[in-house]
């Protein structure tokens, strides 16, 4: 019998929360712990069967549960600006005071990075490293810098030496088939996600869900209960009224906002409807290839920040086009600074706002209101 959303949410919750708990009361993880992150390639540690956490994904958690102000100051008290990576300082700040909505991470045996996503993520790990006192590997994924079978070699080649390693830490011999099991249920995550984000358009779908449900892409994409939970959730989706074309199509360019109850500036966009975003698009995968290496380079070489301006410019353009968006909220993150560059020349209006996605502080809601009012002038006067 298929289990409901709520029963596969609340599993795969538990599943990844499980050792928090445990790790408040001074217990330990069975097994080796690595922290990473979020584009680092994880069916090597499910296959070796090494515990993994997603630092970012926690803080994340924490401004939804409206815990990120101490922590963010308190990181500051210590040594990191409020300017640097919110995600980073929330972290740093929930390490240094011991507390979260679910406390804090197990401590990690090693620590991987990787740099197809935004290169303050080294940074912030040599931090870690520091902290803990435990081995940190770097990933350098160059994307499409390289030709692509001198990219295949080098990035196999530290696939391997990862491999190795994870060997060597955790006492288990990696498996080729285990890991092309664990890659295959990536793929099938990744497969029924898209089906669900293309609903976005048509469907009467609060883009809420999409921003929380991606979640289990990210942390638990390895798991059948993910793609199990995106297959139910299309089925949901599928049956939802068709989404209102009175309504100004709106393309919502950047992270969600964590601390916000709607993940978005939802209070500012009467007679908008959301009908796309490029972040429900960033962790679907390509594992395209005829070996496990193969698959792997394609998904971690070629994720969507990783790759030229250019390409980058060309799917978000298809992509705006294939939602029917005629215009856009476009967030200058002030943890991602030059993540907005993605949005250049995408060829219809936008209001550019100065935000972040953990720090509500940083928000001018009045001004965000003025100039979303002014990007629906702009609409309508055409």
């Amino acid at each position: 019998m298929a289990q409901s959303v709520i029963k596969l949410q609340s599993s795969l919750m538990r599943e990844y929360y499980k050792y928090f708990s445990k790790y408040a009361r001074g217990k330990s993880p069975e097994k080796k712990v690595a922290w990473v992150t979020a584009f680092t390639p994880v069916e090597i540690l499910e296959a070796l069967g090494i515990l993994y956490y997603y630092p970012e994904s926690y803080a994340a958690v924490i401004a939804a549960s409206e815990r990120e102000q101490p922590l963010l100051k308190k990181s500051e008290q210590c040594f990191l600006c409020r300017d640097c990576c919110s995600y980073s300082c929330c972290i740093e700040g929930c390490l240094e005071l011991e507390d979260g909505p679910r406390g804090t991470p197990p401590k990690p045996d090693i620590l991987i990075a990787t740099n197809n996503q935004c290169n303050t993520l080294p940074n912030w790990w040599n931090i870690l490293a520091e902290r803990y006192n435990v081995p940190l590997i770097v990933i350098d994924y160059p994307g499409e810098a390289v030709p692509c079978e001198r990219a295949y070699e080098y990035v196999t080649a530290q696939h391997r030496e990862l491999i190795s390693r994870l060997e060597e830490l955790s006492g288990n011999r990696l498996d080729e088939s285990v890991l092309g099991h664990f890659i295959e249920n990536s793929e099938q995550s990744v497969a029924w996600w898209k089906k669900v984000a293309a609903a976005l358009p048509e469907k009467e779908i609060k883009p809420t869900a999409l921003f929380d449900d991606i979640s289990y892409l990210i942390t638990a994409r390895c798991s059948p209960d993910t793609a199990e939970l995106y297959r139910a959730i299309y089925d949901e989706v599928s049956a939802l009224p068709e989404a209102d074309k009175g309504l100004i199509p709106l393309f919502w360019l950047g992270y969600p906002l964590w601390y916000h109850a709607d993940r978005y500036l939802s209070e500012c966009l009467d007679g908008f409807r959301i009908c796309g975003s490029n972040y429900i698009t960033w962790w679907s995968l390509d594992y395209s290839g005829n070996d496990v290496y193969e698959m792997l380079f394609s998904a971690y070489n070629y994720t969507f920040l990783n790759l030229s301006q250019k390409t980058r410019t060309k799917r978000l353009t298809r992509l705006i086009k294939d939602s029917g968006a005629v215009c856009a909220v476009t967030l200058h993150n002030k943890s991602c600074k030059c993540d907005f560059v993605s949005a250049k020349d995408i060829g219809i209006p936008q209001a550019e706002l100065e935000i972040d996605m953990i720090d509500r502080e940083f928000l001018s809601l009045e001004k965000a209101k003025k100039q979303i009012e002014l990007l629906k002038e702009t609409v309508c006067s055409r």
